[in-house]
């Protein structure tokens, strides 16, 4: 699949990137090491996500921010929270999906859910849990397809 260049605005302050020049943000980084103080079983977890994540999607950053860790192409695709003995991942899709481990779905726009999921065994990162944080990495991207 081809995609258009996209030209990022670098923030002069904290130099993360957006799609859109002047994005309201919060230039306020946080040491990534800082998220896993005293969390051993969390942190595992996450590096077992984010090395699922990379095969699954390819290439991506993150950027550590107090709230959270953003895993990041050209837009953050999806967000995960470090807790002592899981993690919390959430990501937006254009549809709402009824299951056992979603934790939470809200609707935060006419077509668009935000959707939250605990990970608590490597168990849960799974293929079902891998096409979704796909679709919510393409849903973007597809915008940037050319014809």
């Amino acid at each position: 699949m081809k995609h258009e260049t996209v030209h990022l605005w670098t923030c002069p302050k904290c130099k993360r990137q957006f799609e859109r020049k002047g994005q309201m943000h919060s230039c306020r980084l946080y040491a990534l090491e800082m998220h896993f103080e005293g969390k051993p079983a969390g942190k595992l977890l996450y590096e077992k996500f984010k090395r699922a994540v990379k095969k699954q999607v390819g290439a991506f950053k993150t950027e550590s921010l107090e709230c959270c860790i953003h895993f990041v192409s050209t837009f953050t695709f999806a967000a995960v929270k470090i807790d002592k003995d899981r993690i919390r991942v959430d990501f937006a899709l254009d549809r709402n999906i009824k299951r056992k481990r979603v934790k939470q779905c809200v609707q935060i726009s006419a077509q668009r859910y935000l959707l939250v999921i605990d990970i608590v065994s490597e168990d849960d990162i799974d293929n079902e849990l891998m096409e979704w944080i796909q679709e919510a990495y393409d849903k973007k991207h597809d915008k940037h397809t050319l014809a």
